[in-house]
């Protein structure tokens, strides 16, 4: 591999334009201070220079106007405005081969629209991406034909769509920087591989990274070694679970990136590291005391052999044992050493499924889903039917504190601590409840076991009566899911269900610790949406900031996100 890419190239070819520029203009401004008539020739001879002190707009403006700034990945979103021109995509696209020439214009991603990541890329007509800053400069320099077309540059990469076609082309490229001998995969700049010429590839993008991790998984469960250095990752949330779909890594490197907080180490907590490299990250002074704490098993550190000083049995002496240790003429020295053993929390997680080996899919989440969708429903008895089977047994629970207070028990208590014992009784319950909106922001679920024929599912959360916030109550509802050898469909065998009124101080949102601030407003920044909105996707997610944005720019995607749901106090470019 050559010691610089063409991007670094181009990199380094840029600086070295900007600074010749920068003394260009140093000796123009120079001469123009010894011969004040100089600038206005100048300027009305060539156009192309304008006043230190005053702006005319006729007059065009310097290079440095439309420097664009340098993406760590190489490539350029350019966004063009030409709604109000009157010409279509093609045409447009001429003008600016035009505008380049002789420097050939190579795009990719064309499509029509802007993006939704930011706010002020969204009302561009339509969008492309260029992979050279040379060729991303001399567009926001000569592009920009107001206001005819109007065109704006910046360094964002590509939002990249994980379809079936782009997974077989990742496996490829990953399999290609395996070494099977070492169960080594070097996937140090993996943005810059030549196999991703004229596709951009970052792992730092949640999609990718995820794709990757389930490739990893299907494909090499032996690694062992994992170098990811040079990748820009600032996020390590995709590799929750890595204890559980790659048991055997034992050896990550993770330098030159761009990690800022030891927080986001915890995820590998639960492997059996014995080799770790983080330097050259944004993490605070003296971390690596830190990091040897939370890896308890850690033998290389940066590249360092780590020694640990053995863990000593202290000893009661007495004064006059003291006394006489001192007086002798010994070389033993007397050291107290306390390990310190980190405790690892199991993770939390909104959802728990069991482990199994069976080859089928259990699709818990799906039918969990269906029922809740069936349950709130205008045909509820109707739609329930098929979810349970004939000779069910369905028992209800009130709590205790509230079985005799107030009005809010009526449709319940008729049926509480009683054994329904089969699907009609249970149906004609469940007619006699109000109509019920299950909030999906306080769902749990959790499958505890899992076997051929049968399943146990938990779920728990709040849902409102007749769509009234105030008169919302909690439930808890466990089922044993049961299916005959022949059939692949689990109905309902088997439920408890437990009620309560949420009081007032549970009706409250409650109130945030400073790391939930935050990410709260870490994620506003970088998503410019309004503060309730990004507290809103960390709930949803238990607040994995990893799951968060991955939701986010889901959403985005789909155009499921309300305008009204980001920020109006940022300055948006006006449409040329």
């Amino acid at each position: 591999m050559a010691n610089y890419s063409e991007y670094d190239k181009e990199r380094i070819c840029g600086h070295v334009c900007e600074g010749s520029q920068k003394r260009i203009t140093a000796m123009s401004t120079k001469k123009d201070r010894s011969n004040p008539d100089s600038s206005v020739d100048t300027a009305n001879n060539s156009g192309s220079s304008h006043s230190s002190t005053s702006y005319n707009p006729n007059v065009r403006r310097s290079q440095g106007r439309y420097l664009v700034p340098i993406s760590p990945y190489g490539w350029y979103r350019v966004l063009v405005y030409s709604q109000y021109s009157g010409y279509t995509v093609e045409q447009v696209m001429e003008k600016l081969r035009e505008a380049v020439a002789p420097r050939k214009l190579k795009y990719y991603y064309l499509h029509e629209g802007g993006e939704q990541d930011v706010e002020r890329d969204k009302r561009a007509t339509f969008t492309f991406y260029v992979d050279s800053y040379k060729l991303a400069a001399e567009l926001q320099l000569r592009g920009h034909q107001p206001p005819v077309v109007g065109l704006r540059v910046n360094d964002r990469p590509p939002l990249i769509d994980v379809d079936e076609a782009y997974k077989w082309k990742l496996r490829k490229v990953i399999m290609s920087r395996y070494d099977e001998k070492r169960r080594c995969l070097n996937l140090c700049r993996f943005y810059a591989d030549d196999q991703w010429k004229g596709e951009f590839c970052a792992l730092q993008q949640f999609e990718c990274f995820a794709a990757t991790m389930d490739i990893m998984e299907r494909e090499l469960p032996q690694l062992r070694r994992l170098l990811l250095d040079n990748n820009h990752m600032c996020h390590l949330g995709g590799f929750r679970g890595v204890d559980q779909r790659l048991p055997r890594l034992h050896s990550i490197s993770l330098q030159q990136n761009d990690l800022k907080t030891l927080r986001e180490l915890r995820v590998f907590q639960r492997l059996h590291l014995t080799e770790l490299s983080v330097k050259r990250n944004l993490l605070p002074r003296n971390y690596e005391q830190q990091v040897l704490v939370m890896f308890p098993s850690l033998c290389m550190l940066n590249g360092r052999c780590v020694r640990r000083s053995p863990s000593i049995h202290t000893v009661n002496v007495s004064e006059s044992d003291a006394d006489s240790i001192h007086n002798t003429d010994s070389d033993v020295e007397l050291v107290s050493v306390t390990e310190v053993k980190p405790i690892v929390l199991p993770e939390p997680r909104v959802t728990f499924l069991a482990f199994h080996d069976l080859p089928m899919p259990m699709g818990v989440r799906k039918f969990v889903r269906r029922y809740i969708k069936a349950f709130d429903g205008d045909e509820r008895i109707t739609s329930l039917e098929r979810f349970y089977q004939e000779h069910v047994l369905v028992s209800l629970t009130l709590a205790k504190e509230h079985a005799m207070l107030g009005s809010w028990t009526g449709p319940y208590a008729v049926y509480s601590r009683q054994l329904l014992a089969c699907r009609e009784a249970t149906l004609d319950m469940f007619a006699a409840w109000p109509k019920t909106l299950h909030l999906p922001g306080t769902m749990t679920l959790d499958l505890t076991l899992v076997e051929p024929l049968m399943l146990c599912v938990s779920i728990t959360g709040s849902f409102e009566e007749n769509g009234s916030a105030s008169h919302r109550r909690h439930y808890m509802r466990s089922f044993v899911l049961t299916r005959k050898a022949e059939t692949d469909d689990f109905r309902i065998a088997n439920e408890l269900i437990y009620l309560s009124r949420v009081g007032r101080g549970e009706r409250q949102p409650p109130l945030l610790n400073p790391l939930q601030r935050n990410l709260v407003s870490l994620m506003s920044t970088e998503t410019q949406l309004k503060l309730r909105w990004s507290s809103k996707f960390l709930r949803d997610t238990n607040w994995d900031y990893q799951q968060a944005m991955l939701a986010f720019h889901t959403l985005l995607r789909q155009r499921q996100i309300p305008e009204n749901a980001f920020r109006c106090d940022t300055k948006t470019e006006p449409n040329p």
